[in-house]
């Protein structure tokens, strides 16, 4: 019985550290651990690539050292690259972000640096979301450069 609860001690071990270290892509809604590609040679773009709405991938930290990452919509309005989140209180990742901001997002083939500001200005919010802004449980994050 010992040896029995120190094999499965192992394994439980083992999992846990290759799910730190392995990258598992988000597909659709079933989210992943980090993110798999190489990071852009130029985190301080223009996002001018950015056309419309586009699928991004976020990688957030976790308090237990594994990576959370979800698909998102992603856009670029004056020179900033902003994401959306629809019933973001019901959500894991806001979480995550509220308690530490910094995040890596893929769009394309490359991954980026970034910090995930909750944007909570009216003003702002207005701004970037335009009639929507006044929508409960809709949240934008601004992508600030780390």
């Amino acid at each position: 019985m010992k040896r029995i609860a120190i094999v499965v001690g192992v394994l439980v071990v083992v999992l846990y550290l290759i799910a730190i270290v392995l990258p598992i892509d988000p597909v659709e809604r079933r989210p992943g651990t980090s993110l798999s590609g190489d990071l852009a040679v130029d985190q301080d773009t223009d996002w001018g690539f950015v056309e419309g709405r586009t699928r991004a991938w976020i990688e957030t930290h976790t308090r237990y050292l594994v990576p959370h990452s979800i698909t998102v919509s992603a856009w670029a309005d004056n020179g900033n690259l902003y994401v959306g989140c629809r019933e973001c209180d019901t959500k894991i990742w806001p979480r995550h972000v509220a308690r530490d901001d910094r995040v890596r997002i893929r769009i394309g083939a490359w991954i980026y640096k970034r910090r995930a500001i909750r944007i909570t200005d009216p003003a702002e919010r207005k701004a970037v979301l335009g009639p929507a802004a006044d929508r409960p449980g809709l949240a934008v994050f601004r992508m600030d450069p780390r």
